[in-house]
């Protein structure tokens, strides 16, 4: 895998207010050509006549596949998708762009980058897309991306910071890997730059090797947490917010696994009494749940929390009539799991919407910009030289200044935040150097404006 070229189209000046402060920055878009056809395209966006040392943020999306866009108009762009309610957003155009008062350029220069196959990025020709589409490859593209854009816009003193979401946080890591280098690295070389943090949000990686969103723990444990948030937040006359019902879900989830743990072992009256409990956490009835020995799916859940409705996975706050209809191919009898999900078939239009708009304040490529392309998914290598957790491990060890930042929304029913404590209690990271926080949100922590206000506080003191 070679990087051939890099080129830049002209810089636009423009500026914003953030925080009282007026910020002029210049846009770009940047395309990275690699052997094979492969590319990497970049929507960058640096302060006017900045520190050549002022930090910079670099961002992906995940899928694997997955195009920037969510972030770029949710969170960390300059201009965002506006959404007059965010949880019955609007499907159907007209859309519009506004200011985006939590975009972190007071404080940091922005990269956002579009994968091979994904956005505006070309895929590789057939003969090289399994040197891209895999978790070493991946991260192995990314890392040579970042070093060149690092000496062509002379940064190579500045600290670094990388963002990814969802599968990015699977990127995160390996990108860890790649940029240190070394004889075990998808490099093969000795590069040795440090990032300064990284910052995960809907984290997807867990404690194993290879395996995404699935550590080695019993599911309905881990789920409890989010699926009990996102009942409280659909039964407010229960008396207890989305918080309170997901602490009192995880102070319960010792005694539940012990529960699961015995079984058929388990006394009739724990079992009623177990089934009780849950049942006050989910809104499932008891004896649904005791015929299905205490355990319950996060698709049952989320047919179950409001009779005749569905709440989204990828935010559970969102919510459509009834169950979406299966199809004959290629899957038979399965429900499309993104397009006809409650939240994602329903933000997705603006903020493809929002990309086009983009389109008249940017200068852009003619081309159609690809959200999510599932031929890239599906074509995925999970497998890794090392697991994402080892990596982060190995990556604090030999870096005494990097800090990690893990932001989950407690409404996400995809990457479950109980994962993350999970994980996070299982780990050996140096946890004075980790900061973790739950939003009232969903996948997109961001979607919701108070969480988003939120959310930008703590990214700007995580980066200061």
């Amino acid at each position: 895998m070679q990087l051939i070229s890099l080129t830049q189209t002209s810089p636009q000046k423009k500026s914003i207010v953030l925080r009282g402060e007026t910020v002029d920055y210049t846009a770009q878009f940047e395309t990275a050509e690699f052997s094979g056809s492969a590319q990497i395209t970049a929507f960058t966006y640096l302060m006017e006549n900045g520190d050549p040392e002022r930090p910079v943020l670099f961002v992906t999306n995940g899928g694997p596949g997955s195009g920037v866009v969510w972030l770029h108009l949710g969170l960390f762009g300059p201009r965002r998708i506006h959404l007059e309610d965010p949880i019955r957003p609007q499907t159907v155009p007209p859309y519009r762009l506004e200011d985006n008062p939590h975009c972190p350029l007071d404080i940091c220069d922005i990269v956002l980058m579009d994968p091979p196959g994904a956005g505006f990025s070309h895929e590789p020709d057939e003969s090289t897309a399994a040197e891209f589409y895999s978790t070493d490859g991946d991260a192995h593209a990314f890392a040579l991306f970042i070093e060149e854009w690092m000496i062509r816009h002379g940064r190579a003193n500045a600290p670094i910071y990388f963002a990814g979401e969802s599968y990015g946080t699977v990127r995160a890591p390996a990108l860890a890997d790649a940029l240190m280098g070394g004889p075990f690295s998808s490099q093969q070389r000795q590069v040795s730059i440090s990032l300064s943090g990284i910052l995960f949000l809907g984290t997807a990686f867990t404690t194993e090797p290879g395996v995404v969103g699935k550590p080695p723990a019993e599911e309905s444990v881990r789920n409890l947490l989010c699926c009990a948030a996102t009942a409280a937040y659909h039964h407010p006359e229960s008396g207890v917010s989305p918080r309170e019902a997901a602490e009192k879900a995880w102070d319960f989830a010792p005694e539940y696994l012990t529960a699961l743990f015995l079984g058929n072992a388990l006394p009739e009256e724990k079992q009623d009494e177990t089934a009780q409990t849950l049942s006050s956490l989910l809104h499932i009835p008891a004896p649904v749940l005791k015929a299905g020995k205490l355990r319950y799916t996060l698709d049952q859940f989320r047919r179950s929390v409001l009779p005749g409705k569905e709440a989204g996975a990828y935010d559970g706050r969102y919510l459509m009539d009834g169950v979406g209809k299966p199809g004959n191919f290629p899957m038979p009898g399965m429900i499309d799991p993104v397009a006809e999900d409650p939240a994602m078939g329903m933000y997705t239009p603006a903020f493809i919407g929002g990309m086009n708009l983009l389109r008249g304040e940017l200068e852009l490529p003619e081309s159609v910009y690809t959200a999510i392309s599932f031929s890239v998914n599906g074509r995925w290598n999970y497998q890794s030289n090392r697991a994402p957790l080892a990596s982060l491990e190995n990556a604090m060890r030999r870096n005494g200044s990097m800090r990690l930042f893990f932001g989950t929304g407690l409404f996400d029913l995809v990457t479950v935040p109980g994962n993350v404590r999970y994980t996070l209690n299982q780990s050996s990271l140096p946890m004075e150097r980790v900061t973790a926080i739950e939003y009232e949100s969903g996948h997109m922590a961001y979607l919701g404006e108070e969480s988003a206000e939120q959310l930008d506080r703590d990214i700007h003191e995580f980066i200061r």
